[in-house]
Parts: C-alpha cells; structure tokens; sequence
C-alpha cells in the first residue's frame, strides 16, 4: 500500500497529493497529515473520490486510509454539486466573506454593518448555495460571535457553510468552530471559479 506523508504541507497540498493518487488509479492508499483539519479534508475528498475512507489517530499523527469502492467509476475532485435551490434567479451561488467586518473606516460600524447584511441575508429570498469564511472570516463561526444565528439560519435554508481550516488553525479556533465545516483551498477555488461568487470584505 502506498503512504503519502502530508505532514508538514500547508493547504491545499494534502488534498493534491491524494488526488494525484486518485487520479493515478491506486486502489489502496494511505495519506499522513499532523493536523484534524488536513485529515477531515483528506478524507471528505476520498469518499467523494469513489474511495471508502478509514481515519486512525495516534500521537499527534492522523492517518486516513482510501480503499477503492467497487462499481465506482472515475474519481471525482467534488462532490455532486447540489441543485441551486437557495439562490433565486440573478442571485449569487458564492457569497465569500474575508473578514470580520466589511469596509474601510470604523472596524465597529464594519462589524454592525455586516451583523445587519447577515441577518438580512438568512431572511431574504435570494441567498447563496455557498458561504465561504476566509481569513477573519472564520471567527464568524466560532464561539462569541454575533453572526451565529444568522449562519445558523442560512443552513437551515439549504446554504452550505464553509469556513477555511488554515484560518481555523492560524487563529487558533478548531475546538471553536459552532456553524459549517472546515474546507481547504482546492474546494474553495474550484466554487469561486464556478462564477456567480460575490465577495465581502
């Protein structure tokens, strides 16, 4: 069986390497990774991939085992994209938010005013199939923040959110994470690239 040591690798490079196996056609692999993030990432991308998916951790060390699933055809770097029934017609499929605020000037009047889009957002009758937290992004899915509900309710509503896992790791917010899931940057950019993404920060 093949290892693949992703120890030490900064996203997205833990992901490529196993869907270079992936697309290479091993039937059975093992990714290495030092850090829950890169190994959920890993994993989530194998059982897209047409793999069966084991993870093990021992001493600061996860290991993702990928075994391919008979029947399965080609690998797929994605999943099945689900149907846009969130956004209405003219709407956005992508919302990215990069901070924990929007605009230049009063960090405190940036933060009221995207506390108020959010809410807004989770009510309104075009809302986006995705939300991406980046950068300072992320701590609007953590403990304490205000936006909770908001992104609580924007799940409720179909809206898959997203929140960068080297963000949760740079700022320290793993254990912290209440709304979405980690994702990493191939998964990202792959919905950025798809169009219809709109940007706040």
């Amino acid at each position: 069986m093949r290892d693949i040591d992703g120890r030490g690798k900064p996203c997205p490079q833990p992901v490529l390497l196993t869907k270079k196996a992936a697309d290479r056609g091993d039937e059975r692999f093992r990714v290495i990774v030092d850090n829950e993030g890169s190994a959920q990432n890993v994993l989530r991308f194998v059982q897209n991939a047409g793999y069966s998916g084991a993870l093990t951790v021992a001493d600061g060390i996860w290991t993702v085992t990928a075994s391919k699933v008979s029947g399965i055809g080609q690998p797929s770097p994605e999943p099945t994209p689900k149907p846009v029934t969130a956004a209405a017609p003219g709407g956005m499929r992508t919302l990215v938010i990069q901070g924990e605020y929007l605009g230049n000037g009063s960090v405190e009047l940036g933060k009221r005013i995207l506390a108020q889009l959010l809410s807004t957002l989770a009510v309104s009758e075009r809302r986006p199939e995705y939300v991406v937290l980046m950068n300072g992004g992320a701590k609007l899915a953590c403990v304490g923040s205000d936006a909770l509900d908001s992104l609580r309710d924007l799940e409720a509503k179909g809206a898959s959110v997203l929140v960068c896992g080297t963000c949760l790791n740079f700022f320290e917010l793993n254990d912290k994470l209440q709304v979405g899931r980690p994702t990493n940057a191939y998964e990202a950019l792959n919905l950025m690239l798809d169009g219809d993404t709109v940007f706040w920060g």
